[in-house]
């Protein structure tokens, strides 16, 4: 959000624009979720930030009451989740966003780097990991793109295990 009224090889960098590409990230996990056949999910390793929501960026209230409401383990329709990822991206909040039984998670990095595992979309050749370009063709879709660099098999933890993990990652 910080980047709104910056200018970006020549042009000025819109709220118009910033919504378009939050929209993007908000239509990619639903269809991401909907493909591991997720209805909802789980937030995990739920951190409030304590960067309250600017109301110039929050028009009909809906981030601010999910901004107040939301906690640990909480369970989130595919409908619900629009609220929540907007947060995250803005830097209000932190969490990973969890499906127990695809062992599907969502992590977010700075500066909208996003961190998808999920077995649905690679399987394993001994150690080495091979991709599909089901996540390529989901993300592209959206305008997105997706890397494969320095990708490590979790997809046997469970959510406690994997929030261990990302907190062990981010200590390193």
């Amino acid at each position: 959000m910080s980047d709104i009224g910056r200018v970006y090889q020549g042009k000025i960098f819109t709220y118009k624009e910033y919504k378009k590409t939050e929209q993007s990230y908000i239509n990619f996990f639903v269809k991401l979720f909907k493909y591991v056949h997720a209805h909802k999910v789980k937030i995990i390793q739920f951190s409030d930030l304590k960067f309250p929501v600017r109301a110039t960026y929050d028009r009909n209230g809906k981030l601010r009451e999910w901004y107040e409401k939301i906690d640990n383990n909480m369970s989130l329709s595919l409908d619900e989740i629009q609220y929540v990822i907007p947060l995250i991206l803005r830097e209000n909040i932190y969490g990973v966003l969890y499906h127990k039984k695809s062992k599907t998670y969502i992590h977010f990095g700075y500066d909208y780097y996003v961190y998808v595992n999920s077995p649905r979309f690679y399987f394993l050749q001994g150690e080495q990991a091979v991709f599909n370009t089901d996540l390529d063709q989901l993300a592209s879709h959206n305008g997105l793109f997706v890397e494969y660099e320095g990708t490590r098999i979790t997809q046997k933890m469970d959510g406690e295990e994997y929030a261990k993990f990302l907190a062990q990652e981010c200590n390193t």
